[in-house]
């Protein structure tokens, strides 16, 4: 019997040996660092499991896109695109989903109010990489329900290009500061421009950062996108070390979590941070790889070669956009035995849930077409009637006036 499943949020601890000694970073720096393409830039870490999604979203390319999307939006209703309830996509709900399965709120809240029992203190977050403004549209509407009026946000993404940039009523906003770096493109690959982010930040009591980046990917290449979206992954996630204050937490949009990067960017996490999540939200379609990464209790750098190192990494790294440098050695991340079983559930879980819904989108996709094309039958019928119909009414009416 074919394998089923449903539009639900999964939430996985990703946690560290308690014994597990600080990964020594100060050992890389000045390396010369090794490059891998995109295409190479995955290793054998559960390498089986990610090649069955990949051979199941391949099997979808011989499904015509309309048949495709009308399937998948009947089985998941959840994945249809376009404006949702409250927000003007689907990201909005996926970030308060992601935070409420994690607990972040209650922790905002916890540390916005204090001991106090009035009023909390002022909520301020930064949106990295967020435009047209979802996750903070989202951020706004969501902190208001929960009786925090006074919420104030910063904001960094490209500008000038259609699509990306603020939403008209977050640049109008008082309550919203944006910038778009030092070079005044938003362009988060530029360190400068995310060290002018922190410095435009820096007296804010910033507690939450919350970054969506991405771009589109060629089709042909769409599996692939976990590497290459290594480059804004990476500065998203060094943009929030350096604007979050202690206790802050941090929501990270991912794409999947196989390749070294990612596990590397999981594990240090799990170092820099008290809590470490990895949430795939139930507005996220099962179908995807997508998941977000929560951070919660931000503990700072543990020292400053680490501070060094990461920005090292960035700048000197990632030549180009095409490759992707070696992080760390591999084998910190698998000689830690609590953090290797804690990431293999995780990927283990969401990619079976997608391999069965991906192959439920294979197995009714011909009854949808049958369906569709019954339809388009139909309406032709129909259109062709209305029009004989239209033009007998016309000869009659024609007739009729020669009459005259």
């Amino acid at each position: 019997m074919t394998q089923t499943v449903e539009d639900r949020s999964l939430e996985f601890i990703i946690r560290r040996s308690a014994d597990a000694a600080l990964p020594p970073l100060k050992s890389l720096r000045e390396q010369p660092f090794k490059q891998h393409h995109w295409r190479d830039a995955f290793d054998s870490e559960q390498a089986t499991l990610r090649e069955e999604v990949w051979a199941l979203k391949t099997r979808l390319d011989s499904i015509p896109p309309a048949i495709y999307t009308a399937t998948r939006n009947k089985l998941f209703p959840l994945a249809v695109s376009g404006e949702q309830r409250h927000f003007s996509n689907r990201a909005g709900h996926k970030l308060l989903e992601s935070m409420e399965s994690t607990g972040v709120w209650m922790d905002l809240d916890k540390r916005l109010r204090g001991k106090s029992k009035k009023r909390p203190r002022e909520l301020v977050f930064a949106d990295v990489c967020g435009g047209p403004g979802a996750f903070s549209q989202s951020l706004f509407q969501a902190g208001r329900h929960k009786g925090w009026k006074r919420i104030h946000g910063y904001g960094m993404t490209l500008g000038g290009v259609s699509g990306l940039d603020w939403y008209n009523h977050l640049l109008k906003s008082p309550r919203f500061t944006c910038t778009y770096g030092l070079d005044g493109t938003g362009d988060v690959f530029k360190l400068s421009n995310i060290e002018c982010f922190a410095s435009l930040t820096e007296k804010a009591p910033l507690l939450l950062v919350v970054a969506d980046g991405g771009f589109n990917v060629d089709f042909a290449v769409a599996n692939y996108q976990e590497t290459i979206s290594s480059r804004i992954l990476y500065g998203q996630w060094l943009a929030a070390l350096k604007l979050l204050r202690k206790g802050g937490c941090f929501v990270l949009k991912l794409f999947d979590t196989f390749s070294p990067l990612s596990r590397a960017i999981l594990y240090l996490s799990c170092f820099l941070y008290g809590r470490v999540h990895v949430a795939k939200p139930r507005h996220s379609r099962v179908v995807n790889s997508e998941r977000y990464l929560v951070c919660v209790d931000y503990h700072g750098y543990p020292d400053e070669d680490w501070s060094s190192y990461l920005d090292e990494y960035y700048e000197k790294g990632f030549v180009d956009n095409e490759h992707v440098p070696e992080f760390i050695p591999a084998e910190w991340c698998l000689q830690d035995a609590v953090f290797s079983a804690d990431v293999r559930e995780m990927n283990t879980v969401v990619a079976e849930n997608q391999k069965a819904a991906l192959q439920m989108i294979i197995d009714a996709a011909p009854a949808m077409e049958a369906e569709m094309a019954a339809k388009s039958e139909e309406s032709d019928k129909v259109a062709k009637k209305d029009a004989e119909e239209t033009a007998s009414s016309a000869s009659a009416e024609d007739e009729g006036g020669g009459n005259e």
